[in-house]
């Protein structure tokens, strides 16, 4: 059995809302496949949508900003987010996370005194921990329908890669079809009724190769760095205009204690009323300023985390994740060359 020198750990960020950093708490996937807390979703669809955008019928992801349509739009904003699907496998992972405090060893080597062998599947029908040895001698030979979850942090290739596919919310089947012509993955009975008459549907595992063959992952991978790198650059950017921001307020603030200190009594009136305006349009300015940080960082560390996700879903052969990762990445390489150019022209606003 291989080897990777330490037990194997979750990837934890798959398991953090982008919005709170913290570990999701009923994790809801929009259709970008963002997962967010189902609370934090709805909070920042009923109260940080600015202007227009929070009278609307739909909102955007607030990682990669695509246009996402509520389930059920007859519904109050305050219950859209309740209403996305619930992300099983995330579920499933931060179950297994909260009942283990440790590392994760394998359950049949421990019985057999081998305390200390790291496991690597979990599966959830037998709430059992394996190794990949006894995941194929024991486990496979009895439970061969079970959805075992590959929790490894080693990168390794998942032996019997085709019984852990993610199955149909609508029909209960393993998604093992691809088609191109709409970007979305089905099982045998979505593409009989729904794609039959599209021109280009494969096996997962033949779209898998074609990505891989047309270079169109390394593609990915180099332009969500390429693009994290631009993001960091304007991250800095906004954490120095906040610093000026700042001390440009005390030293109006003070401007205007010295002028009070000037005027007579008769002035205190129209002296607070400037006071309030200048404060009033630098909290404004501060608080559209750090909701633009917000967004680039959000975007910044979610292009990192598919990246990262990306080369270990490559790296493991895993078909699923591999499509998967590959067109969220796209949508994240499109919102950050949008954000760029709405970024660029907010600069230059200022800047005449």
């Amino acid at each position: 059995m291989a080897e990777c020198g330490r037990p194997p750990e979750l990837d934890l960020h798959l398991l953090e809302c982008p919005i709170c950093l913290e570990r999701l708490q009923k994790p809801k996937s929009l259709s970008c496949l963002h997962c967010f807390c189902q609370e934090c979703l709805g909070t920042y669809i009923t109260k940080e949508l600015p202007g227009k955008m929070a009278s609307a019928t739909s909102f955007p992801c607030p990682v990669c900003m695509r246009v996402t349509s509520p389930v059920n739009p007859v519904e109050s904003k305050d219950k859209w987010a309740e209403h996305f699907p619930t992300n099983a496998v995330i579920k499933d992972l931060i179950q297994l996370k909260e009942r283990s405090s440790g590392p994760l060893y394998c359950k049949p080597c421990q019985t057999k005194g081998n305390m200390t062998n790291p496991a690597r599947f979990w599966c959830k029908k037998m709430d059992e921990t394996f190794c990949e040895a006894c995941k194929i001698q024991l486990h496979d030979n009895i439970h061969s329908d079970c959805d075992i979850l590959d929790i490894s942090g080693c990168g390794g290739v998942r032996p019997n890669q085709e019984k852990s596919a993610p199955r149909c919310d609508q029909h209960d089947e393993k998604k093992v079809w691809y088609c191109e012509d709409h970007q979305l993955l089905g099982c045998n009975i979505c593409i009989f009724k729904n794609h039959r008459r599209c021109d280009e549907v494969t096996t997962a595992t033949e779209y898998f190769q074609k990505l891989k063959d047309e270079s169109r992952l390394e593609d990915m991978q180099d332009m969500l760095k390429k693009n994290t790198e631009v993001i960091d650059l304007i991250v800095k950017d906004f954490d120095e205009q906040l610093q000026n921001l700042v001390q440009n307020q005390e030293v109006a603030l003070q401007s205007i204690t010295d002028l009070r200190q000037k005027v007579d009594k008769r002035l205190n009136t129209l002296q607070k009323d400037v006071t309030d305006k200048l404060i009033a349009s630098f909290k404004e300015e501060k608080i559209n300023m750090e909701a633009s940080l917000r967004q680039c960082e959000r975007l910044m560390n979610s292009m990192l985390n598919t990246m990262k996700s990306s080369v270990t879903a490559v790296e493991r052969n895993d078909h699923i994740e591999t499509i998967v990762l590959y067109q969220r990445g796209q949508a994240e390489v499109e919102s950050c060359k949008a954000l760029i150019t709405e970024m660029r022209k907010v600069v230059h606003v200022r800047q005449h």
